[in-house]
């Protein structure tokens, strides 16, 4: 090449230009000669001269040339240099692999001693596989070798860079830190794998871990909790409403289309009710005629003329049209009693499974209890009070009693009384670490009791108080019913009678609403609750008039006939603490009739 590059420098000139001389006007007819380098057979380099058009066919490769080459070139074959692989190296990846299944098999049944040998054994051949270290630590916490895994996470930590691993490391070592009672350094390792991958089990730890951190308060849920939970209340109602803030006080249910007068917009159940007939009678502590959990008359359906109706032919259509009418059993509901007591009857498997769930702690006919001073002393220290007074006592224990078998951990001792997620945030607005909270002489004597009866369970004055605040705030009372099936005979009916049907009081409820808890007050009142109601299970909310999609519902909290305003501002200002804003107090005109019920 060096050679060429000489011989074209010497040779530059060889750009000829001739002149036509068969042209008159002597023009130039420029014919540029190119120098192009061609090799000799013997090796040498030779120039020689090509016009223009020979030359770029020479040095400038069409399209179709240049495919060929590139299929040429892709047609031969690359030689790979043979890697020799070492026997001993495929036979220790070998044994690895089968350790860890074995490792893995051994901690499923439960055998975790022989599980953390192959561990150990698998981390000293690959000391920096954190997935394996990983397991080890799992393996630890499992028989409670705390510190010990707590190091493995911390060696995961300081080397390893995949976010997962990152993430359970921090979860795994929190939970010995929560175990270990180091109650602050656990949340700050929980927060750190939220930070990596959010996961609703570990805000649920961390959750856990701030209780124990301070036992008298309830950790109420983040903004984002309150979405999912809300969003999840709300499904309930029928895609008739939504649970959402207000603007007239904290959160309100609005319509999510539009609802015509005297329609049904959901129906819903109760969180639990008494009935005030038990406040009523200071030593009657059961109701024999009423489901103890659903509050169902045991003989919810009475047909009038039973005797004579049940001789007919026609009696099986009856009893079944009647029954698909009013979804009601006719005739009498073999209650089940307590196993223990034998005193609360429940109308069914389905009742008395979820009933005795909160029955059974304040069972008087439990071994446990019969020999509870404290339950004994409770119901003496409360039949002293009036009717109103003893019937917030007792749902307050109703309350106290379910919150212990749906708030936490049933079976661990000495922890504090833990609220479920609907009450929690019923009774909690704002979290307060530090509030001393003042009972009255009564009180701080009835919080003692209640102390004692749930010894296993801390339960703070500030909790007792806000229970019994919120009883009093979002309790209501409702009658329920029975229904009389009055009958006449209808030779022109094809079942021979013809029915109308009657409703009978059966007794007065105070409950606490779920989804109703959420409706705000107005004096001039959208929605109100149907009638009959049967049971506390079935509480069906319907319009009053007319309402446009958006627009938030209301119930009454007062009930009476010709309110002037002073009366209602009164009533609302000593019962609820608030003052109403409708349009009616704006204009301060009275109102001829509230009820929650119609």
């Amino acid at each position: 090449m060096f050679n060429r590059l000489q011989s074209l420098k010497k040779n530059q000139n060889l750009i000829k230009i001739c002149f036509d001389k068969k042209n008159n006007n002597r023009s130039s007819n420029i014919i540029r000669c190119f120098c192009s380098i061609r090799p000799t057979s013997r090796g040498g380099d030779i120039f020689s001269t090509k016009s223009s058009n020979d030359a770029i066919k020479g040095t400038i490769r069409s399209n179709e040339d240049i495919e060929e080459e590139i299929e040429m070139f892709s047609k031969k074959t690359i030689k790979k240099k043979k890697v020799e692989t070492d026997p001993a190296s495929l036979t220790l990846a070998y044994d690895i692999q089968e350790a860890m299944e074995k490792a893995y098999n051994e901690f499923q049944k439960g055998n975790h001693e022989e599980a953390l040998k192959r561990y150990y054994w698998i981390l000293s051949k690959t000391p920096y596989d954190n997935a394996v270290r990983l397991q080890r630590a799992t393996v630890l916490e499992n028989i409670s070798r705390l510190s010990d895994a707590i190091a493995d996470c911390n060696t995961i930590i300081n080397t390893a860079t995949d976010g997962e691993v990152l993430s359970e490391a921090f979860v795994i070592k929190g939970v010995c830190l929560l175990r270990q009672e180091k109650y602050n350094e656990s949340i700050v390792a929980f927060e750190k794998s939220l930070v990596l991958i959010p996961n609703p089990k570990v805000v649920d730890l961390k959750k856990e871990a701030e209780s124990m951190l301070y036992p008298d308060t309830v950790v109420v849920p983040s903004h984002e909790d309150d979405y999912e939970f809300f969003n999840g209340l709300s499904s309930t109602l029928m895609d008739c409403a939504i649970v959402k803030k207000s603007s007239i006080h904290g959160r309100g249910i609005f319509a999510t289309r539009d609802i015509n007068e005297e329609e049904l917009i959901f129906e819903v159940p109760s969180l639990l009710s008494i009935s005030t007939e038990l406040a009523t009678n200071k030593f009657d502590r059961h109701d024999h005629d009423h489901c103890n959990h659903c509050h169902i008359s045991l003989k919810p359906l009475e047909l009038e003329n039973e005797n004579e109706i049940s001789k007919s032919k026609e009696f099986p259509r009856i009893e079944d049209t009647l029954n698909r009418m009013t979804n009601l059993p006719l005739g009498d509901i073999s209650g089940i009693g307590c196993p223990q007591c034998n005193q609360a009857v429940f109308c069914s498997n389905e009742c008395e499974s979820q009933g005795l769930a909160k029955h059974k702690l304040i069972c008087t006919g439990t071994p446990s209890n019969i020999h509870n001073p404290f339950l004994t002393k409770f119901y003496h220290e409360i039949s002293k009070l009036e009717a109103e007074e003893r019937t917030i006592y007792l749902l307050m224990l109703q309350i106290f009693s379910l919150q212990y078998t749906t708030g936490g951990n049933q079976d661990e001792p000495l922890r504090p009384m833990q609220l479920d997620e609907f009450m929690k945030r019923l009774v909690y607005s704002e979290p307060s670490k530090h509030q001393s909270t003042y009972l009255s002489r009564r009180d701080s004597k009835i919080h003692q009791l209640m102390k004692g009866i749930f010894s296993n369970r801390e339960i703070s004055k500030e909790i007792y108080y806000r229970v019994k605040s919120i009883i009093q705030l979002n309790s209501v009372a409702f009658p329920t019913s029975r229904i009389k099936i009055l009958s006449e005979k209808n030779p022109m009916d094809e079942l021979g009678y013809s029915f109308d049907f009657q409703e009978i009081p059966s007794q007065q409820l105070f409950s606490i609403l779920v989804q109703g808890s959420f409706f705000n007050h107005s004096c001039e009142p959208n929605v109100f609750v149907a009638t009959p109601v049967v049971n506390d299970k079935s509480i069906r909310f319907c319009s009053r008039r007319p309402i446009k999609k958006g627009e938030e519902l209301f119930i009454s909290y007062l009930e009476g006939q010709n309110l002037p305003f002073d009366t209602r501002k009164f009533s609302l200002q000593s019962s609820h603490s608030f003052i109403c804003n409708c349009q009616a107090c704006i204009s301060k005109k009275t109102v001829d009739f509230l009820s929650l019920l119609d």
